[in-house]
């Protein structure tokens, strides 16, 4: 068991936990902050938001596998530091359209999209960056470090966006996302030398797409794992991007409230990483498919009657929930996909997780509209239950080890 003084010491390593610091800082003002700015906005709708949230998830699902083979091929800390910083620039015309309320659809849809497409590469490359700076018996401690790292900074950001946004809009808390991004490109461009990238295979992109499908295919528990929680997380994101920013603003008094559900979720995500940084169930994704039924409590609370301590303390659980499944699904991945292949892989994992999301965003709106909040809180949550129980019948995702 590797001590936490050993890792921390790893040449790279603080520079990647500072990073994540940084860049999660912004992320966690993001949800509010431009959930906000478009419902204050001139003709503010949740369909409006709804729209916004899912061309850029769209895009993204539409470039990953190009991002993976990108990925694969060139050095991914350049690939993380350059989307980065062309991320932050998004953004910063994002905060100045919303500030001078220029709030065409037109042009927020596109911004939006080419967010997505800068996603598309950076999520496949970041799985890459934690072997660059430890060795394997480090990559649990250290996913849990980066986790940890991650959500102190989405915690920060979530609190200072409730009152950042209350006082000066959501094109502020924009801004704020926008100046953490390209501050977290100057700290991963420094870490570009650590990846030596291969020979040139000389195939085509095609064939190292079909090549990388092919492994894919060959890792049930992963085909498994990837399409069940492509239809929670369907779910999760329509409810945490539409459903709960709705639900506060009409009944809860508005965005200090739903900060206020971000930020204790966001304790959960440092709870789930500090425990998981040390605890090695022995069937680590068993056990984090059984903690996944917290998203339907979550969800199925998400309605006018319930009191606000009790949405956030099922926040709290469904934070713990993901960052457990954050730090052994990541650990299983780094252990068991050939490293050659892991953005590929990573990239068909990404795609098809979020590939039903867009829809979740999309029919959230006018699901509200037809049927009101406490009925689609409760469909949502009935979906929720009968994909973790469909995963939990698989038998690769019960014997699944990652000890070495």
């Amino acid at each position: 068991m590797s001590t936490t003084k050993e890792t921390l010491a790893m040449p790279g390593v603080r520079r990647l936990l500072l990073a994540r610091l940084v860049s999660n800082l912004g992320n966690g003002m993001a949800p509010i902050a431009l959930a906000f700015a478009v419902l204050e906005s001139k003709d503010g709708s949740a369909s409006k938001l709804g729209i916004l949230l899912s061309v850029q998830a769209v895009a993204m699902v539409l470039f990953l596998p190009l991002g993976g083979i990108w990925a694969d091929r060139h050095r991914r800390p350049t690939i993380i530091a350059t989307t980065d910083f062309i991320l932050g620039l998004d953004l910063l015309v994002t905060a100045y359209l919303f500030w001078s309320e220029q709030t065409g659809m037109p042009l927020l849809i596109a911004l939006s999209i080419f967010a997505g497409f800068l996603n598309a590469f950076w999520s496949p490359a970041f799985p890459g960056l934690v072997p660059l700076v430890v060795e394997e018996e480090h990559l649990q401690q250290m996913n849990g470090f980066v986790s940890i790292a991650s959500n102190i900074g989405y915690i920060s950001g979530a609190a200072v966006a409730g009152l950042l946004v209350s006082a000066f809009g959501g094109a502020a808390g924009i801004a704020g996302d926008a100046l953490s991004f390209l501050l977290a490109a100057s700290l991963v461009w420094k870490l570009r030398h650590r990846h030596k990238v291969a020979e040139p295979s000389g195939e085509s992109m095609f064939h190292e797409l079909k090549s990388g499908w092919k492994i894919f295919l060959s890792f049930r528990w992963v085909v498994v794992a990837v399409a069940g929680f492509s239809v929670v997380m369907m779910v999760m994101r329509g409810a945490e991007g539409v459903l709960g920013p709705v639900l506060m603003k009409e009944h809860f008094g508005g965005a200090k409230a739903w900060a206020f559900v971000a930020t204790v979720e966001s304790i959960g995500f440092v709870l789930g990483s500090a425990i998981n940084t040390r605890y090695k169930p022995k069937h680590p994704l068993y056990v984090c498919t059984l903690l996944s039924f917290t998203a339907a409590f979550y969800v199925f609370v998400l309605r006018p009657s319930t009191p606000l301590l009790v949405i956030a303390g099922a926040a709290l659980l469904w934070g713990i929930t993901i960052e457990s499944w954050y730090i052994h699904w990541m650990t299983a991945l780094q252990l068991h996909i050939p490293r050659e292949s892991l953005s590929r892989v990573s990239s068909y994992d990404m795609t098809f997780s979020l590939i039903f999301q867009p829809i979740g965003l999309a029919i959230a709106g006018p699901a509200i509209a037809g049927l009101g909040i406490a009925r689609t809180s409760l469909i949502g949550a009935i979906v929720v239950t009968v994909a973790i129980i469909v995963i939990l019948f698989e038998p690769t995702i019960r014997k699944l080890s990652n000890a070495r």
